[in-house]
Order: structure tokens, then sequence, then C-alpha cells
């Protein structure tokens, strides 16, 4: 499909979106896959809505994305009236625009058309005067049912747009109870909007089309992910790491390559795995000192330590990760896939989440943190992995735990991440590392 064609329908999307929200449509769901541009279509629509009269709030899920929200927002769109609303005691950050008002007190709150920006949690917290026109949720797969109906009083017509692969809401409680709940309130608020069947004759129902992040080659990696289409923004042969280590040919493709070591015997280290650990420190010092090179489009340069990012699926893993990277761990970022989402760097390292697991429990293969560590990266991907795992899927048989009534998770997560690894073995992409 050529990027004219991808282009149109992009804006054939928001023209739809924008007219169905100006005719007062009351909710509007829209599906993106990883770097698709969620939040520049959520502005580009906003920003004809606001002009139309309407008064908006939009709801990030941390301070940092309201921010960045905002200062994208005046940088694009200028013209449109912008405030973010926040506690009393979070200061505006260095560098944020002075065009935006910073509003504490919600007596302070613009009133006429015009777009406020607040977090989830401010806004559920805040009792306001008068709903807002509309309400819209950036990054909404990461918003519970539960913190929506918290939300609900901001307004009575609603805007979500989000990346359905991503991780499930983190809720720090047992949900056992609520798991036949047809709307239970620790899932995702669009994944229970869009199992509602009452709800189906009057939503927006919608996705954007292509994945602009990631190399081409990299795309259909990620695809069995998700429930719905699309394609690769990038050309073929644009992207990729180009390298004179031994296993770099998968890297200059721009397709994600898999690195192994042994798995003992007696099976592999749990949680802490610090051969895996001095593993990726050694790939890192190959990289920087084999005078790699990053392919974006057609820029080329040097890669450095600030385009790295590594994640493990623990908190333990991560700090032997940026112990075993001694000096050069002030540069590299490295965390938890739940703290990737929504980041991204040229090059990402990423320990495979079975990598230490022989028996995999409903955590391991949850298939929303598989698809965050292959879609971090802008041109190339390197997963650490002991060289069980092929193993382990194919024997591994999914046993029914789910609830009656409720769909297999487990089964569906297994089958996702051997579709995964099939992928790798089909295109020669594993590879032990020595």
């Amino acid at each position: 499909m050529s990027l004219e064609t991808i282009d149109a329908q992009y804006a054939a999307l928001r023209a739809r979106l924008t007219d169905y929200v100006t005719a007062g449509g009351r909710l509007a769901v829209v599906k993106a896959p990883p770097g698709s541009g969620k939040t520049h279509t959520l502005i580009e629509v906003l920003s004809v809505v606001a002009s139309k009269g309407m008064r908006i709030a939009v709801a990030a899920q941390t301070n940092s994305q309201a921010d960045d929200i905002c200062q994208r927002w005046i940088t694009a769109h200028p013209e449109v009236r912008v405030a973010r609303f926040s506690s009393k005691g979070l200061a505006a950050p260095q560098g944020f625009p002075a065009s935006v008002a910073w509003v504490t007190d919600k007596k302070e709150l613009p009133t006429g058309p015009g777009v406020t920006v607040a977090t989830t949690a401010k806004w559920s917290l805040t009792d306001l005067a008068a709903p807002y026109d509309l309400l819209a949720i950036d990054e909404a797969w990461q918003m519970s049912w539960a913190d929506l109906m918290q939300c609900a009083v901001v307004s009575d017509k609603f805007l979500m747009i989000g990346d359905p692969g991503q991780i499930p809401p983190v809720v720090p409680i047992d949900v056992r109870r609520w798991e036949t709940s047809p709307r239970a309130p620790h899932k995702a608020a669009p994944e229970v909007i869009l199992a509602e069947p009452a709800l189906e004759a009057v939503r927006f129902v919608g996705s954007l089309p292509a994945c602009r992040r990631l190399p081409n080659e990299s795309v259909d990696f990620v695809r069995p992910f998700y429930d719905f289409p699309f394609e690769a923004y990038i050309p073929p042969g644009e992207r990729g790491l180009d390298t004179s280590t031994p296993w770099g040919d998968a890297l200059a493709d721009g397709r994600p390559l898999a690195l192994t070591i042994p798995t003992p015997d007696h099976g592999p280290p749990i949680e802490v795995d610090h051969e895996i650990a001095a593993a990726a420190a050694a790939v890192v010092r190959d990289l920087l000192a084999g005078a790699a090179t990053l392919r974006l489009g057609t820029t080329t340069r040097p890669l450095e330590p600030h385009d790295i990012g590594i994640t493990s699926s623990h908190r333990v893993m991560n700090a032997a990760l940026t112990a075993a990277l001694g000096s050069s761990a002030g540069h590299i970022r490295v965390d938890t896939p739940e703290r990737w989402q929504g980041l991204e760097r040229p090059m990402m390292i990423a320990v495979h989440p079975l990598s230490g697991v022989s028996d995999p429990s409903a955590f391991d293969l949850e298939t929303g943190r598989l698809c965050v560590m292959a879609s971090r990266h802008q041109a190339a991907l390197i997963l650490l992995t002991r060289d069980h795992v092929g193993d382990t899927l194919r024997n591994y048989v999914p046993s029914a735990e789910q609830a009656p009534g409720r769909p297999d998770i487990v089964g569906r997560g297994h089958n996702a991440h051997l579709k995964f690894w099939s992928q790798l073995e089909d295109h020669d992409s594993i590879v032990a590392f020595t």
C-alpha cells in the first residue's frame, strides 16, 4: 500500500471522527497500533472540534503525558486555547509553554471553547460546577473501567484512543471476585465498551491504519497481537542498524533478533539472571565499540548510548542489568515494559519474558508485555533469552483456568507467544550469543 493511500486513510478517519463528535456523537473508540500517531490524531481532531465552540476535557494517564500533550498542542495549533489542570503541589516543568494556562483551582477552569488537559486521577477527584462538552482519553487502554466511571461526571460524551496491545491497567488488589462481571472494574475501559452489545448501535469504532515507529520488517512480528489490520508506514530497507558484529545481519534488515545463551540442565535462573545481564552489557559494549551505524530514513549516524533502551519484566532483573552496564548505565534507560509504554528508542534490548521460566504462568504469557517489548524500537531490537523458550512454548499445554464464560487469556497468550517465536525461527533471527 502506498504512503499516499495510507495518508488518505488517516485523513478520512480524522474527518469521520470530527463529524461524529461535532454532530453530538456520544461514544467513539479508536484502536491504534504502536507508534501510529495516536496523540497527533487526537490533537488534530480536537483542534477542529474546539474551533466549532466546544469545551473539551482531555484525560492523560500520567503527569508527564499531560505535559507533553500541552506542549505538542500549542506547537501544532497555537490558535487553540489550552489549559493544564493539576494538583496544587505540582509545578509546571521547566520550559513549559507560557501560553498554556497552569490551573490548580477548579474555580479558575476555563469556561469557554478550548481544551483542558489533566490526568485521569485529577479528573476523577474533581467536583466540577459544570460538565465539559466532551471527555477525550489518550492512551485509553491504560484506563480501567472503574477509572472511567469516576470520570463520568466530567462529560456525558467520550472519545477514547489507545493501543489495545498494551499491558492491561495495573490494579493493586485481588480482582478474582469480578472475573465473571460483564463490566469488571479492573478491565481496560475500551475493552468493556466494545464488549457491550447494547452500545453497538450508538458507538463509533475506528482504527489507525499504520505503524509509523517500527521498521517495515518488524511490523509483521507485532501484527498477531492485534485484532485489526494495519500497515507499515516506513518503506522496506529504510531503517536498521549496520554493525560488524557476527550477529548483525538481522539488525541491518530491520528484523528483531533473538540472541540466546544455553539453559542449564537444572533450569533457568528465576527472576535474576546475571549471565543474561552480563550478555546485555556485552552487547552494548560490542555495539558501541564496533562503530554501529543507525539508519533512520535518509539520516545515518553512529549509535550513541542515549539511543539504547533496555527492558525486562522484573525490577530485580532491571537492577542487575543496570549494575552490569556500569558507567554506561547513566545514559541508557532500563525499565519494565509497563514504564516503557508510550516511549521509544532507536535501539532496544529486551530480556524475553519467558527467559527465566520453564512453566509459564498467566503473568508470563500476558501478551501486552511481549507486545510492548517488541514495539519500542525505531531501528533495531535485540531479544536476549535462554535457549529453552521455543521448546517450552511447543511443549506447554494451556489449562482452561478462566472463569466460566470468560475468554481464555492464557491460551490466547500462549498462541501469540508461539507465533512470535515461530516468526523469529522462520526468518533465521535466532542466533547463539558468543
